[in-house]
């Protein structure tokens, strides 16, 4: 099981990824100025002073050390990962080590709109297959606390007696994207029964 250490790694190499296509344009880039810069030096190099020439040289050399440093920010990118393969293999088995939170639910209700920010708890899922919505739901705690809360959730119809929510929670965040704050492989278990009423 990987932890939320190795979640946060794994994660900031898919973000680096993000910078390649620039990186990769910059090196090319690079490369045609050092080609033309060496052409021109070679061309020019019986007019050129010693002291000129010198300086040619060193700007030579300094061209030629960016486009090594930009040679090698590219080997260091991992292409075989993206954040589908993160998600799947890296946050999906640390979500599954993690404790499931389960809440009674006493009484919910969909939400046509999307709450302002900040007011309801956004949730995250490792298959892009989930189509959450915003529900409105009275809850009672682990603790037997009463809370009222706007969450998102994907709904599973079960033949049960009682509704109640599951969800899982990161132990620090690995971003601004994948926050503590959030919940996770949230889902509202509903009786068959049930129908969903809308706010």
């Amino acid at each position: 099981m990987p932890t939320i250490n190795q979640v946060i790694e794994k994660y900031n190499e898919v973000e680096k990824l993000s910078d390649a296509p620039l990186t990769i344009i910059s090196d090319v880039l690079w490369i045609i100025v050092g080609l033309i810069f060496m052409v021109h030096l070679i061309q020019n190099r019986k007019s050129l002073s010693r002291l000129n020439f010198i300086y040619q040289g060193a700007s030579l050399a300094l061209i030629l050390i960016i486009i090594g440093y930009l040679s090698f920010t590219i080997n260091s990118y991992d292409f075989s990962v993206d954040e589908t393969h993160w998600k799947e293999n890296t946050l999906s088995p640390y979500l599954n080590s993690l404790d499931e939170h389960n809440e009674k639910v006493e009484d919910f209700s969909q939400l046509l709109q999307a709450p302002e920010e900040k007011e309801g708890i956004e949730s995250h899922y490792v298959s892009d297959d989930q189509h959450p919505i915003w529900i409105k739901l009275d809850t009672i705690t682990d603790t037997g606390e009463k809370q009222q809360k706007i969450v998102e959730s994907t709904i599973v119809k079960e033949p049960i007696q009682q509704a109640y929510l599951t969800y899982k929670m990161i132990e620090k965040p690995i971003s601004n994207r994948y926050s503590d704050q959030f919940y996770y492989e949230t889902t509202l278990h509903i009786p068959e029964e049930y129908r969903i009423l809308t706010e």
